[in-house]
């Protein structure tokens, strides 16, 4: 469990108000920058060269702060401690999305990925 990362993740949502005001949106929407993430996410994934761990803890932290964002804007109920496991709090609401018929446009995982989810049966 990683109780520091629902900190991080707390404090960069509770920076919200601040930054908004003084800074535009890198998107049209809270779904287009979602996407957006979860792209640089995509891109960085298999990275191996130095800094790489901290740079891929920064995208996963700004992709979760959008998917948190974008839930509360559909109204989808959630708790922020299920990112005590970030891939469990992250795969929670991803299928909580697209079961409200959001297109996230995520290449569908398996394994370890979401933990909590069964493969596909044949």
């Amino acid at each position: 469990m990683n109780p520091m990362y629902v900190e991080l993740l707390e404090a960069v949502l509770s920076d919200d108000g601040d930054a908004s005001a003084s800074v535009p949106p890198r998107s049209s929407g809270p779904l287009a920058e979602l996407i957006r993430l979860r792209h640089v996410l995509e891109k960085h994934a298999e990275r191996t060269d130095p800094g790489w761990a901290l740079q891929a803890a920064a995208d996963q932290l700004a992709y979760d702060a959008a998917l948190v964002r974008l839930a509360r804007k559909r109204g989808v109920p959630f708790e922020l401690d299920s990112f005590a496991v970030p891939e469990q709090g992250r795969g929670h609401l991803e299928r909580a999305l697209k079961e409200r018929g959001v297109n996230l446009q995520i290449r569908e995982v398996t394994g370890s990925d979401v933990p909590d989810e069964p493969p596909p049966g044949p």
